[in-house]
C-alpha cells in the first residue's frame, strides 16, 4: 500500500477523471439510443413523423449533462496536471472545485458533445419538419 499523500491525492483525482468518462459515455450511450428508438418509430410507417419531436428533450437533456461531467473531468484534469507540475513543492491537497459557467458552455460546444448530440437533434428536426 502507498503511504505518499500526494499518490493518494493523484489516485482520488484519477477516480474522480475516471466516473466522469463513465458518466459522459452513459449520457451518449443514452441520448443516441433513446433518439434513435423515437426517432425511428416518428418515421415507420405505424408511426407519425410529429413524433420526432419528442427525441429533442432527452437528446437536450442528455447534451446539457453531458456538458456538465465533461466541464467537472476538465476542472479535475487541471488539478491532476496542477498537482503532477508542483512536484515536492505541493503541501496543501485541494479538493474544492469552483466551476464557473463558461466551463460548461465552452465543454457544452466541445466536439466530443457536439459530435454525438446534434446529429439526433438535427435528425428529429429534419423527421418533424417532413410531417
Amino acid at each position: 500500500m502507498v503511504d505518499d499523500p500526494k499518490l493518494k491525492y493523484l489516485d482520488m483525482l484519477q477516480a474522480v477523471i475516471t466516473r466522469m468518462a463513465g458518466n459522459q459515455f452513459t449520457c451518449r450511450t443514452w441520448s443516441v439510443a433513446l433518439g434513435t428508438a423515437v426517432i425511428g418509430y416518428a418515421a415507420s410507417k405505424d408511426g407519425k413523423p410529429a413524433m420526432a419531436i419528442l427525441a429533442l428533450l432527452p437528446a437536450l437533456c442528455f447534451w446539457v449533462q453531458d456538458a456538465y461531467y465533461l466541464g467537472l473531468e476538465r476542472i479535475f484534469r487541471k488539478k491532476f496536471t496542477d498537482a503532477v507540475t508542483a512536484g515536492d513543492k505541493m503541501t496543501c491537497f485541494d479538493f474544492a472545485i469552483a466551476p464557473k459557467p463558461g466551463d460548461f458552455i465552452e465543454a457544452f460546444i466541445r466536439p466530443a458533445a457536439v459530435l454525438v448530440h446534434l446529429p439526433v437533434v438535427l435528425l428529429a428536426i429534419f423527421v418533424w419538419s417532413h410531417a
